[in-house]
């Protein structure tokens, strides 16, 4: 098996490789003067098990490499081109919801299905049931929850785990059952891509507690931010925010969310100060 690191993946693609110990080569991303990709492997493909390995955050640049280097795999002779891509991008639209959209996440599974396997990490399968609604190839779906959830029994003593929206929820509520933790949800209200508003739909004493947020996705952060409002009212001892994916997209939100958190914490599904859970392990275990 050989794994390749593509531009927004190397240090995890280095992991993935330490913990197969198998080969390992970084793939060589230029640009042209004009702004066009250049891509280049640097070691021999032919007849290998090869496994690509790339983030699509930011998305744009980071799609159109992993097919350049999917199908260049293929054509210099890999038996085999599996894909990991830790955080999915595109998943979110999965409906048209105006005349006219673009539904991406069907054109994006249509130009990645020449992989022979394509692996992932908690994509945001809100109306989809399963990947394989998206993808024709084989398609894995792992999940980061026993890492979040051992994460928390670790550092946390008696948590109350926070879903700040209905979507949420549903990882919230399963972590706090295992770890045996109260919970709670809020309820949101979407306003437009940028604004929301959010209250909390259930009775619970927070006074005084660890109070733990746990979301799939942290984009721009207006929910989190809004969901941190709402319960630093309460007098919490402490509140912490939990993300699989920390995109980060709005960095004034980010920094009034630290003001008003006391700790950060992410997967390192995409590469971020707060990536302190690590899915090397959890993507190796599902090469083997």
């Amino acid at each position: 098996m050989l794994i390749i690191g593509c531009s927004n993946s190397r240090d995890l693609a280095k992991n993935i490789s330490k913990n197969l110990k198998c080969d390992y080569s970084d793939l060589s991303v230029k640009k042209f003067p004009d702004g066009e990709l250049y891509l280049k492997f640097e070691t021999e493909l032919k007849n290998q098990d090869v496994v690509l390995v790339q983030s699509l955050h930011p998305s744009d640049e980071a799609l159109l490499e992993l097919i350049f280097a999917i199908h260049t795999a293929k054509d210099l002779g890999a038996k085999k081109v599996r894909v990991v891509i830790p955080y999915l991008a595109y998943i979110r639209q999965d409906k048209r919801f105006n005349p006219g959209e673009c539904v991406s996440s069907k054109i994006v599974g249509s130009l990645l299905n020449v992989a022979d396997e394509i692996i992932t990490i908690d994509p945001h399968l809100h109306r989809f049931k399963s990947l394989n609604e998206v993808f024709k190839t084989k398609a894995v779906k792992l999940s980061a929850n026993d890492l979040i959830q051992d994460y928390i029994s670790k550092n946390f003593k008696d948590p109350v785990i926070i879903g700040p929206d209905a979507e949420s929820y549903q990882w919230a509520q399963s972590i706090a059952k295992k770890i045996k933790a109260s919970t709670a949800i809020l309820q949101k209200d979407r306003i437009n891509s940028y604004e929301v508003h959010v209250k909390l739909n259930s009775e619970i004493n927070v006074r005084n507690k660890e109070l733990i947020i746990i979301d799939d996705i942290i984009s721009t952060g207006k929910t989190i931010l809004e969901a941190i409002k709402v319960i630093k009212k309460m007098k919490p001892k402490s509140i912490t925010v939990i993300s699989i994916h920390g995109i980060f997209a709005d960095p004034s939100t980010l920094d009034f969310i630290r003001e008003y958190s006391n700790s950060i914490i992410t997967t390192n599904t995409i590469k971020n100060p707060y990536s302190k859970i690590d899915v090397s392990k959890l993507i190796s275990d599902s090469l083997k």
